[in-house]
């Protein structure tokens, strides 16, 4: 039997979302300002990963990930465990980009020291720790290729301390998640916009909570490490780190999707013709050049664990 569906489903439903959603970003970007930013440059680097990571994913199951463990040749247990482990990897990357490009896109709607150097702080926080999570996945057993086969004289680091820090970032990260969700509402009440556009806009910066409420769901795993069948025990994990990251994604390409909402309520009647003011405030251009060019502002797995260690790099951090 295999339990690989609770991982498939998911995933697979939102990876075309998210795809979907990363293009009209893009082709709204491309359209209103002829250009891309940094933050759109990144999150296309993130969904290039994340396409990459689902695709891994579905190799490691086409090889028997979510079967038993008793089940698996030697040769396709090497097979997954190597998959994984580049899983695990690319996941890492990829959420980094996710925050960091959410946060260079709220640099441009900020030019006081405050709101610059936290969002600043927040990218170089995240990096740091991304960095950190790459220094483990490679540097926890020596030789690298023992977490996919057995090797002679292999050197592991104490699991306890990682799994302790996993802990402590994860809610770290639920801090910088709520940060970056919320920094927007400081804009949001200085706008001269109906109330009901306010919450329009509003609704689609602040869809990064539920990516926070999925990390937190993840967090439920986290006692279960080294439990169960180790080729079926992760499938939940993985689905979590991987819903997470695509939750982040969709979240950070939802604001290009005001017009068309807009657009939408009208027809309800839910906003009104007179209500809906131009130019757009989502994803707009630096606040410096507003003055002068207002009109062109638009609107914007976790893995089978090594055999030396039940540990997911993805599945203690965010």
């Amino acid at each position: 039997s295999s339990n690989v569906a609770l991982y498939l489903i998911p995933v697979a439903i939102l990876a075309p979302i998210a795809l979907g959603l990363c293009i009209t970003r893009i082709y709204t970007r491309l359209t209103r300002t002829r250009k891309l930013y940094i933050d759109d440059w990144t999150i296309i680097a993130a969904e290039t990963l994340s396409l990459t990571n689902f695709l891994i994913a579905c190799s490691a199951v086409a090889h028997g990930w979510g079967h038993k463990y008793a089940t698996f040749s030697p040769t396709n247990l090497v097979m997954v465990m190597k998959l994984q482990f580049a899983v695990q990897t690319t996941w890492i990357i990829t959420l980094c980009l996710v925050r960091v490009s959410v946060a260079l896109s709220l640099l441009r709607f900020g030019q006081d020291l405050l709101w610059r150097g936290t969002l600043y702080a927040l990218i170089a926080f995240q990096i740091l720790i991304s960095s950190s999570y790459i220094v483990i996945q490679f540097g926890q057993c020596r030789p690298v290729s023992s977490n996919w086969e057995q090797v002679a004289d292999v050197t592991c680091w104490d699991i306890t301390p990682i799994v302790d820090y996993g802990w402590a970032i994860a809610g770290v990260y639920v801090l910088m998640d709520l940060a970056l969700a919320l920094m927007p509402i400081r804009l949001i009440r200085t706008l001269t916009r109906p109330t009901s556009e306010k919450i329009l806009i509003s609704f689609l910066m602040a869809l990064g909570l539920l990516a926070t409420a999925i990390m937190c769901a993840k967090m439920t795993t986290f006692n279960d490490f080294g439990k169960g069948d180790p080729m079926q025990a992760t499938i939940k994990p993985s689905m979590y780190a991987k819903i997470e990251e695509q939750i982040g994604i969709i979240a950070a390409c939802l604001p290009c999707l005001k017009s068309p909402a807009e657009q939408l309520l009208k027809r309800f009647g839910i906003l009104k013709e007179h209500q809906l003011t131009r130019p757009s405030f989502v994803n707009t251009v630096p606040l410096g050049d507003l003055a002068k060019e207002e009109d062109q502002r638009s609107s914007g797995d976790g893995s089978v664990p090594s055999r030396k260690a039940e540990f997911r790099v993805d599945s203690v951090s965010v």
